[in-house]
């Protein structure tokens, strides 16, 4: 009894730990480069700034609309007023009241003319507002092409990990093998302490390459603002390592795909435009503004007492609702106004705003010349990755070769020990430089089409 009692307990501890163990590996999500990208898309700070500059440019959009309509205000004021006041205008009189008084005065004015000031306010409103979405489609890019470029470093460092793994496995084998071999005197000791240095270097090799990947997982999980690295993994992806369509053969065509396509050179246009029409708005200041105002006013009044060099002299009113509110006239004015002479401050701003319109316009040459400078470097670092994969898949081949008949060799006692270890490095070398490789022209894909401002 005590037994099956025994059995029972364990079953069910084990059903539970099992049970932890798939809830634990249910909680831990695993993202895919897309996850990825459409995580930092959404949570970089880079991109949420954008945004709201994005935001900030409507609302200034909205507001230089608003310049072209008429404004409304209302004023009013309600007091009461009462002692003796001597009035000596004409002869000395004294008046001793109690009056309730109410003023209020609804006024608009509209805008005529003003120089073609708001006109260019709104103008230069309308071009940043799309500039603000061509920085935001930019930043889009360059968060996707980051985040790709670690993502690539990851699946890199997984596949080194994995090289020095399966390296320290042969290393480990080896040295158990000797460490028989020497016992029965088939192999000296040297060979043994050869092995053992040989080892501890591959292990050495496997600890760095391990903590590299790590590290890299906490960039990219960093990049996408997660703070809470062990609820996530990263996910595998294979490495495209196929060369780009026909579309890609000229580098003429991809400097001018990437001219006419790239957002943050359109937003640059936009600047030189943004500014020219920030010179129209401050050459506003040499005409004059026409003005059209209106409104109604309103000086109502009710005494409650009236004497006049101490005589009663208050008469009928109109009622109390009647003196105060329907008082009431109203006023249309046609305002002109002409800034002469200013002390050369239109003249100042002016010169300034030209001098900014020349330096969009150098910073937009600049950004051409970059442009197709980065593009033609990208696309002859591309075509050495195409000769890269080739040489690195030969050199494969035969580093693998090579060891496979030095082992061989080794085995049956016709080659040394040195020999042998030198052909395994140079087939971990030559593995780590074909993953290498293999990264690297799928990350100069990317750099390509991040470039040329594709989506």
């Amino acid at each position: 009894m005590k037994i099956r009692l025994k059995y029972f307990f364990a079953i069910v501890s084990t059903l539970c730990i099992s049970a932890n163990n798939m809830q634990a590996q249910d909680s831990v999500k695993v993202l895919s480069l897309d996850d990825c990208i459409r995580l930092g898309l959404t949570q970089s700070a880079h991109i949420l700034r954008s945004q709201d500059s994005v935001q900030i440019t409507g609302a200034a959009l909205i507001g230089a609309y608003g310049q072209f309509l008429p404004d409304l205000n209302f004023n009013s004021n309600y007091g009461y007023l009462g002692g003796s006041n001597l009035l000596t205008t004409t002869e000395p009189t004294l008046v001793n009241s109690r009056e309730t008084q109410l003023n209020y005065q609804l006024s608009s004015t509209i805008n005529i003319f003003n120089g073609f000031s708001n006109q260019a306010t709104l103008k230069a409103a309308v071009l940043s507002k799309s500039a603000s979405q061509y920085n935001l489609d930019r930043a889009k890019q360059q968060i996707t092409y980051d985040i790709t470029q670690t993502f690539l470093q990851v699946m890199l460092d997984r596949k080194i990990v994995d090289y020095a793994q399966k390296n320290l496995d042969v290393s480990t084998q080896r040295e158990s093998q000797l460490q028989e071999q020497t016992n029965v005197g088939r192999k000296t000791v040297a060979d043994l302490y050869q092995q053992q240095a040989e080892m501890s270097s591959d292990k050495l090799f496997e600890i760095q390459s391990e903590d590299k990947l790590k590290n890299d997982i906490i960039l990219l999980l960093r990049k996408l603002r997660i703070s809470q690295t062990d609820k996530y993994k990263i996910g595998y992806m294979a490495v495209d390592t196929t060369p780009l369509g026909q579309g890609y053969q000229s580098v003429q065509i991809l400097v001018d795909t990437a001219i006419a396509q790239r957002p943050d050179l359109k937003s640059s246009e936009l600047n030189m435009k943004i500014a020219d029409w920030q010179i129209e708005q401050y050459r506003s200041g040499y005409l004059p503004k026409l003005y059209l105002q209106g409104g109604l006013v309103s000086n109502g009044g009710y005494f409650n007492q009236l004497y006049v060099n101490g005589a009663d002299v208050l008469g009928p009113q109109e009622p109390y609702g009647k003196a105060l509110f329907g008082q009431l006239y109203g006023e249309v004015a046609l305002s002109l106004s002409w800034h002469i002479f200013d002390r050369l401050y239109n003249k100042t701003n002016v010169d300034i705003a030209t001098i900014e319109e020349r330096s969009e316009e150098v910073e937009n040459d600049d950004l051409m010349v970059q442009i197709s400078s980065d593009v033609k470097q990208a696309y002859n670092d591309y075509l050495a990755a195409l000769q890269q994969i080739s040489t690195a898949t030969r050199g494969l081949t035969a580093a693998q070769q090579a060891f496979y008949v030095i082992q061989g060799q080794y085995n049956v006692g016709r080659t040394d020990f040195v020999t042998l270890s030198n052909s395994q490095v140079a087939l971990l070398q030559a593995q780590v430089n074909k993953a290498q490789s293999d990264v690297n022209l799928a990350l100069q894909k990317k750099v390509i089409d991040y470039y040329i401002g594709k989506q």
